[in-house]
């Protein structure tokens, strides 16, 4: 059930990225703000509490993806600052964000990503200033493979979820 409107802590932004970690805790990852691309994250602790602004380790972006992985760990990918960048961090299982990897695979921003069999992950699509159709796998261990050309139409500005 979604309960009723709760006033934030932290910096307002836009075309941030958010993923699990820890087995039970989220965090929140740069955006846009009115003066330019941030690299700020919000942990949000098991109890749906959001801590206070975190400066975030690596390069200000927005419109980037996250998704766990690892079963307990997450991972930030991609994004736009002001130009796409193709660069990774990582997110450990206590919330600690990790310095920039420069990704293999296309530079790219306004993309989806989630985790898929429980301890892996896939980032695909987004804009290279044109709609672009390519996934890259996320191992179990946080390496992001090379390009893989996608299945479907190119598109972006999109959302991605696990089931089952």
């Amino acid at each position: 059930m979604v309960a009723t409107d709760v006033t934030a802590v932290g910096t307002a932004r836009r075309g941030l990225a958010a993923c699990e970690y820890g087995g039970d805790k989220g965090i929140f990852g740069f955006g846009h703000l009115a003066s330019g691309y941030a690299a700020v994250t919000n942990l949000v602790s098991n109890a749906g509490v959001v801590a206070t602004d975190v400066t975030g380790v690596g390069t200000a972006r927005a419109y980037p993806a996250a998704c766990g992985y690892g079963y307990d760990k997450g991972i930030f990918g991609f994004g736009e600052g002001p130009s796409v960048v193709g660069m990774t961090n990582l997110v450990s299982n206590a919330g600690v964000v990790a310095t920039d990897v420069t990704a293999v695979g296309t530079a790219r921003a306004n993309i989806a990503a989630t985790q898929y069999g429980g301890d892996k992950g896939i980032f695909g699509y987004g804009t290279t200033g044109s709609a672009t159709a390519v996934t890259n796998l996320v191992s179990n261990a946080g390496v992001v493979a090379s390009d893989v050309t996608g299945v479907g139409t190119a598109r972006y500005a999109l959302a991605a979820c696990s089931f089952n």
